[in-house]
């Protein structure tokens, strides 16, 4: 029976309600063996982080139910919750207008819903419903689950999977994209973001690409600011609200697989970043943090990648020139893979999402982690391919929250 409650998987909402219909022993078993709230607690009131430690007290608290739920307690009858600690039950949205703390006021049980749901990319509004929360606390939960992407991407110690990508013989396509769309000015004097009016952005003559990659754009930098700062003072201080806009500019990059790599079944990786210049010292910057060394890389003829073949890491580059084709008839090189997650990224940003503001970035790193989980499934013929979701996704993710949060 021990090896059957040890091996036990949530794959689906029901199995989450039934966790909990089971009471409140075996939910806490379930989320402290997962490494998600810890399974021995030490007061913190009785033992002060700041103040010196007393030997002498004995700080240990034990478990106790109440109305059907388990809590801490220790000896001088200091109490707190099984989720005491958990950085991602316990996380608090900004304040709100008033000043006051907008907690998470959401059960468990709620949570765990909630998370599923993001998994399986179900809408705020589905997500809601079935956890029977408001759609606020939907979204703000789907907020933070987010950030736990975002976070995995900067701690590659905690994730393995946020480690360079490509190697010696593999293959990886980059490019750049502008997913914000086109401002259109109301009667009234302001605007909104229009889904419908995504535009690629011009790049200019090739004097003004080597300008811009090459960074000595810098005076028609500086005259576009002064032209902004006089305007600003003129509007009265109405550019505050723009901060909510996102970054014009997103870069990406693709781990390319083999067939024979599809049919072992290892994903097409995929990651965005936000940049606010297209230029070389930024962009290769990029990639070399997240590129190994010795890799192939593929892009287009844009003038800040030209230097990719001479950094010290050995990177091989080869260019397809899109005015001319799309794919080099001598070469085969190409950037259709890398294109292809532009428009999966612009129905998931602009025209779902209707802009995100300052939550690119988390929006972005969710793209990352979730490319990770639609495993490739090979044709009977072996020729061609399809992406399957990874039925353990939500499994995967609770095991990234022990290891971004560590308790």
């Amino acid at each position: 029976m021990a090896e059957v409650e040890a091996a036990r998987e949530l794959s689906n909402i029901r199995d989450i309600v039934n966790l909990f219909y089971e009471g409140p022993d075996a939910v806490f078993q379930f989320l402290s063996r997962e490494g998600l709230i810890l399974a021995n607690m030490l007061c913190d009131k009785c033992i002060p982080l700041d103040g010196p430690v007393n030997t002498e007290v004995d700080a240990e608290m034990k478990l106790f139910r109440r109305n059907s739920e388990l809590r801490w307690r220790c000896k001088a009858r200091h109490e707190r919750t099984i989720r005491h600690h958990s950085e991602f039950f316990t996380w608090e949205h900004a304040t709100t207008a008033n000043g006051r703390n907008n907690s998470n006021r959401l059960s468990l049980e709620q949570m765990m819903i909630l998370t599923w749901c993001w998994c399986w990319d179900n809408t705020p509004e589905s997500a809601a419903q079935n956890a029977g929360c408001n759609i606020k606390g939907a979204l703000g939960h789907y907020s933070q689950c987010r950030r736990v992407c975002y976070a995995a991407l900067d701690d590659r110690e905690a994730c393995a999977e946020a480690g360079p990508m490509g190697g010696t013989g593999h293959l990886v396509q980059i490019d750049e994209c502008s997913i914000k769309a086109r401002k259109k000015r109301g009667a009234n004097g302001l605007g909104r973001l229009r889904p419908g009016d995504l535009q690629e952005a011009h790049r200019g003559t090739p004097e003004e690409q080597a300008a811009l990659a090459d960074g000595t754009a810098a005076d028609l930098v500086e005259e576009e600011e002064e032209g902004e700062e006089v305007e600003g003072d003129e509007e009265g201080g109405e550019e505050e609200g723009n901060n909510e806009e996102p970054s014009g500019w997103v870069f990406g990059l693709v781990w390319w697989r083999s067939l024979e790599e599809k049919r072992q079944r290892i994903p097409q990786e995929t990651r965005f970043f936000t940049v606010q210049k297209r230029d070389a010292e930024t962009l290769l910057n990029l990639i070399r943090s997240h590129v190994a060394p010795g890799t192939q890389i593929w892009s287009d003829c844009w003038r800040a990648y030209m230097r990719i073949d001479q950094l010290p890491e050995g990177y091989i580059h080869l260019t397809v020139n899109h005015s001319e084709f799309y794919v080099d008839e001598n070469t085969g090189v190409n950037t259709n893979a890398v294109e292809a997650s532009w428009s999966r990224l612009r129905h998931n940003i602009c025209r779902t999402k209707r802009g995100v503001g300052k939550e690119l970035s988390f929006h972005l790193a969710e793209l990352w982690w979730k490319s990770l989980q639609h495993i490739p499934v090979p044709s009977r013929d072996g020729r061609t391919n399809r992406t399957f979701r990874d039925t353990r996704i939500f499994m995967k993710f609770l095991n990234l929250i022990s290891r971004v949060y560590v308790l």
